[in-house]
């Protein structure tokens, strides 16, 4: 389905640069410019600048109260609400599509912004998924709808202060227990050639997801009971084929390949990253995100624009695209 506005996706040095462009043009004058373009392409309606769950978990982050709220103030305008949906619903939808071709089967049919969500807290899971339980109301849910930018920035701004730094805190150890499998990944595949360690990853993802592929081929119709059914030549080119996985895959394999240690920072740009390159128009990001999906060709397979810093959009940039 045609596309209706380029997808502009920014990492949170790409949102600090708009809001200090924001908070002072004089001593900021290339992050004001930049946020006159940005901005004068929202009001033409011609983009769509969404929110990841990282951008809302590193301003959650933020100590200081007056830097969070003015930040938050930019987030939340700019993006209006709207967010990138998780992984774990975005790589259900690609799964689908997968297993369906791969079976001859009817494809699920989604519309062109299917990876974007106007419920703010969709960064996190699907409503629809149950994962939020009795947590939110009708009444909060319909109060969101309404008011996306508000209620946003007051989740951003105005959550009590136990609850935001145990959800840090929650992160930061999860995070924790994720590095310490990539680091003794990282010492077991030591020595072996990158075409080996890249097949090692791609098996390691294809077995994490095994149980969730026999799912969703189940809900399709597919008469499978095992990955074996599924057939050697379409496992062997699920990984490669799906784009969040494949992306995963090359840019985890490269990260671990570097002498320096992976940081927490490390997984929130790599997860945001995954999920917004095969699917948005344009990414502003860190070099080394950039670097590592240009060095994989990522950035030509899906046709996305790599920025690294927001000085470089351009009005011409931002012109609507239908793929």
């Amino acid at each position: 389905m045609k596309r209706l506005s380029t997808i502009l996706f920014l990492d949170q040095n790409a949102w600090i640069a708009l809001a200090r462009g924001a908070w002072d043009k004089d001593q900021h004058p290339q992050d004001h410019a930049a946020l006159k373009v940005v901005c004068e392409a929202l009001n033409a309606e011609e983009i769509v600048v969404p929110l990841s769950f990282a951008n809302q978990y590193e301003t959650m982050k933020i100590n200081d109260p007056v830097r969070r709220a003015h930040l938050a103030r930019v987030q939340a305008t700019v993006s209006g609400g709207r967010v990138l949906r998780a992984r774990r619903p975005i790589l259900g939808t690609m799964l689908s599509r997968y297993i369906a071709q791969s079976a001859d089967l009817p494809s699920p049919e989604a519309c062109g912004d299917w990876f974007l969500s106007d419920l703010w807290f969709e960064t996190v899971a699907d409503l629809a998924s149950g994962a939020f339980g009795e947590m939110m109301s009708p009444e909060a849910i319909d109060d969101i709808r309404e008011r996306p930018r508000e209620t946003l920035f007051d989740y951003l701004v105005n959550t009590d202060e136990v609850t935001r730094r145990e959800a840090v805190r929650r992160f930061s150890a999860d995070s924790q227990s994720l590095l310490a499998r990539m680091t003794a990944r990282r010492q077991n595949v030591q020595g072996e050639s990158f075409a080996v360690r890249l097949r090692a990853y791609s098996a390691e993802l294809m077995l994490d997801e095994s149980d969730n592929i026999l799912a969703l081929a189940r809900q399709l119709g597919a008469p499978w009971k095992g990955i074996r059914d599924f057939g050697a030549k379409y496992a062997k080119g699920l990984v490669s084929d799906v784009p969040i996985m494949n992306v995963e895959r090359q840019l985890a394999v490269r990260l671990e390949d570097q002498s320096r240690a992976i940081t927490e920072n490390d997984l929130r740009d790599m997860a945001s990253f995954v999920t917004a390159l095969p699917l948005v128009d344009i990414v502003v990001a860190e070099k080394q995100f950039v670097n590592l999906s240009q060095q994989a060709s990522l950035d030509a397979l899906y046709g996305t624009r790599l920025l690294t810093t927001i000085h470089d959009i351009t009005p011409d940039m931002l012109t609507t695209v239908a793929p």
